[in-house]
């Protein structure tokens, strides 16, 4: 390493990447789950705003900007909307839902060869 260079480190894949900066934080108790307070002015650097890819790798956890979107249909506002209307339709016209067990009779032919998670 140069001396007055910014020291090194290998990610998972054995590259190098400078250390630009290095804070220790607290985690928190959030739920079951625990949270970090990221420095604001370190996720305006990269360009993120309200959402990151987490990376897990042999060296660490990696917080990324997200890679591409990752929208989901449920992200819609018509989404919302929709679901709305079916439960309104279902509960006055509970005579029309069909049978289940029916509307998915056969189905474990379709699906034979398909691993389960």
């Amino acid at each position: 390493m140069v001396s007055g260079a910014p020291p090194l480190s290998r990610d998972g894949d054995g590259a190098e990447a400078a250390v630009r900066a290095r804070k220790s934080v607290r985690l928190r108790r959030t739920g079951g789950s625990s949270s970090v307070v990221l420095p604001k002015d370190w996720l305006h650097d990269l360009g993120i705003t309200d959402q990151v890819d987490l990376v897990r790798t042999d060296v660490g956890i990696v917080v990324t900007a997200p890679e591409a979107d990752q929208s989901s249909i449920e992200d819609e506002p018509e989404f919302a909307q929709f679901l709305a209307f079916l439960v309104k339709d279902a509960m006055t016209r509970p005579d029309r839902l069909g049978d289940v067990g029916e509307l998915i009779a056969g189905d474990e032919e379709l699906f034979r060869d398909v691993p389960l998670d």
